[in-house]
């Protein structure tokens, strides 16, 4: 029976690269009896399945059938109808252009797949985007897609069993995080349990890297994009059975690994800062030179006294941590790039050919010291905004043009004394007419900035009692403003795919192209360093 529903099990394995000893199916193949959980949990241990494809494809397949699921679960032959009404064949076959939303940033791996499996795996992610819409961050789950292709017939098939591992109702078993929250949690949780049960490897990593997180964020990439097939299987063969407390032990065993492999060489010959990240990521890569897969599992249960309760009381206090600061979603791309360079500028093109962009003069991080005042957006007047195509347009804080409008304004709200408005606008109108004479094509009149501020265009210098007339810069994690005021002259969500333009206060600009627009191509460039 099992094997009329496995069917060719290896349809998708590259066997020329697939590592020595791990067996070819054939039919003289003879099944293990499927055993009591208790069993498979120690056979999965010894690694009784790791040299028989064929034997870990009927386990996998009997394991993920049997685990506890919602009541509307998506299984194959949702996939195939998902797929008849994509169209053609053909155009199931071509390679997507982008990962799904929940997939950024990540390399699938491609864990001895020929490239009809490597597809295969790409068209799945794309499905459980359609079908999984809570799914919002999962990093873990194209490693866990390349690694189930290896066992499974076709790609209804393996679209069911990963539907199962994300809709599993077995809260110990706690198998994928399916949100940022949940990850981040889960990365704090991972330090935690770092810094009690591997001292030593943590100690190596805080003294070489002043944010330690850092380099345990990555601890899920360890084992599902950078750990070779053999050993990633072998820790999902226990994972299936006993949950995420696996890959806790497993993270763990990899960095006592890692401090072994180092603690010959002298930390001051090492290089500090985010090559470390690099670094253990590469040793992950490599970790065939140091071990073999038996005692990769045999170090990580060899960890005493971690308990799935303890795990799961961390991940609880993590997840209310990270609740109570409102840490919701993954911070954008854009600040890792964006962050600590000024000016800036940033070039869009849409689908529809369209170029629009903006100078900025602060750097992005300001953002973070606004949000602790209670403020939102920042910069300086140095801002503008402009359209390189169908034609080409720059739009300027509309206070440069109309320097009266900033009296206009205060005048409007409250009285003032006429001989103070008289100094304030002759003082705005010189600093203005300064700005003009001094800056010349070749130097940057934020040269002399001074706090941050440009010492010309900071909006302290005029009387400006309503804000939307110097809405310059907004960040958050959710999407960027830039321009505001009864409008926005961009808005850009925070998954850099989708925008909009409109008309603003600030810069007094038309729409900069369609009013909503779908990105192309998004290009930032810091004055002397190229941040695309």
């Amino acid at each position: 029976m099992e094997d009329e529903l496995l069917g060719d099990c290896a349809r998708f394995v590259d066997w020329n690269v697939m590592p020595r000893g791990i067996s070819r199916p054939s039919p003289e193949d003879v099944p293990l009896p499927i055993t009591e959980v208790r069993q498979l949990k120690q056979q999965a241990r010894q690694g009784r399945w790791a040299k028989n494809h064929k034997l870990r494809a009927v386990v996998y397949h009997s394991i993920i059938k049997a685990l506890p699921c919602r009541v509307v679960t998506p299984d194959a032959d949702v996939y195939r109808d998902w797929a008849a009404q994509r169209g053609a064949k053909s155009a199931l076959d071509a390679f997507p252009k982008r990962l799904p939303v929940f997939a950024k940033g990540v390399n699938p791996p491609v864990y001895c797949l020929t490239s009809e499996g490597h597809a295969a795996t790409w068209h799945v992610l794309l499905a459980i985007e359609v079908h999984f819409p809570d799914v919002t961050y999962c990093p873990a789950l194209p490693g866990v897609i390349a690694l189930l292709a290896h066992f499974l017939p076709g790609e209804p098939e393996l679209f069911e069993a990963v539907s199962r591992l994300l809709a599993c109702t077995d809260a110990s078993l706690h198998l994928l995080d399916q949100t940022f929250r949940a990850n981040e949690a889960s990365c704090m949780t991972f330090a935690d349990l770092v810094n009690k049960y591997s001292t030593g490897a943590h100690r190596v990593v805080a003294a070489r890297c002043s944010s330690v997180l850092e380099v345990y964020s990555d601890w899920l990439t360890w084992l599902f994009e950078d750990l070779p097939f053999e050993y990633t299987a072998c820790v999902f063969d226990s994972f299936l059975l006993e949950g995420h407390k696996v890959l806790y032990r497993a993270g763990l065993a990899l960095l006592k690994f890692y401090k072994t492999s180092v603690k010959a060489k002298t930390l001051a010959h090492l290089d500090a800062g985010n090559g470390l990240r690099a670094e253990v990521r590469g040793f992950v890569r490599n970790i065939a030179w140091h071990t073999i897969p038996d005692h990769l599992m045999e170090r990580a249960f060899g960890v005493r006294l971690l308990s799935r309760k303890e795990i799961s009381l961390l991940r609880h206090a993590n997840e209310h941590a990270l609740l109570a600061r409102g840490v919701t979603r993954r911070p954008s791309r854009f600040y890792m790039h964006c962050d600590g360079h000024s000016p800036t500028l940033m070039l869009i093109k849409t689908i529809n050919k369209e170029v629009c962009g903006a100078y900025l003069s602060s750097d992005w991080a300001e953002r973070k010291k606004e949000c602790n005042r209670g403020l939102t957006f920042f910069g300086t007047g140095e801002c503008f905004v402009f359209r390189l195509h169908p034609e080409v347009e720059r739009y300027e804080w509309i206070i440069i043009h109309r320097p009266e409008l900033a009296m206009a304004m205060a005048k409007a709200e409250t009285w003032t004394d006429p001989a103070e408005d008289a100094e304030q606008m002759a003082t705005s109108e010189k600093l203005l007419q300064t700005k003009h004479e001094n800056a010349t094509d070749h130097e940057h009149p934020d040269a002399r900035q001074i706090g941050g501020l440009s010492p010309f265009l900071a909006t302290r210098h005029f009387k400006l009692p309503s804000k939307s007339a110097s809405m310059f810069m907004f960040g958050s994690n959710d999407f960027i403003i830039i321009g505001g005021g009864d409008g926005e002259a961009l808005h850009i969500d925070g998954d850099l795919d989708h925008g909009r333009s409109s008309h603003c206060n600030t810069f007094d600009n038309p729409p900069l192209c369609s009013e909503n627009f779908r990105i192309q191509v998004l290009e930032v460039w810091a004055f002397g360093n190229a941040q695309p």
